[in-house]
């Protein structure tokens, strides 16, 4: 009884601990939420279609990453590179902007096969959770 326990437990910690990892994949954002003290506001995957905006997270083996998006307000699709890695529900994204490189750093966490990616501006006074879906 004691080893079926034993087993039953390991099994169970394999399984969550595989359910927490992100995918090398090509993952499309279908949602976006603001938060700004009181107000909340969502960009659902309807507006976002109307609005003819996309961003995609390419998560690549040996910690490779590419974003494409055109959401930064110049009307052109824009692709960074750069690395990425988790440190427990930690991602860090290191892009290369020009000569620059910046770490950006999110919470994440998979909830039935969505990856939720947080950020909390450092002055604390917006926080923005995105919600992507795996497509290749």
């Amino acid at each position: 009884m004691k080893k079926t326990l034993v087993v039953l437990i390991c099994l169970l910690a394999a399984v969550a601990l595989e359910a927490q990892t992100i995918e090398p994949a090509t993952w499309s954002m279908f949602e976006m939420t603001y938060v700004m003290g009181e107000e909340t506001q969502t960009f659902s995957e309807e507006m976002m279609k109307t609005e003819g905006a996309s961003t995609d997270y390419f998560f690549m083996e040996e910690g490779k990453f590419r974003q494409t998006s055109n959401m930064s307000g110049s009307g052109i699709m824009e692709t960074y590179e750069g690395t990425w890695k988790t440190d427990g529900n930690m991602l860090i994204i290191t892009l290369l902007i020009g000569e620059r490189q910046m770490d950006v750093d999110y919470t994440w966490q998979m909830k039935e096969k969505v990856l939720m990616l947080s950020r909390t501006a450092p002055d604390g006074s917006m926080k923005i959770v995105m919600s992507f879906r795996k497509t290749a």
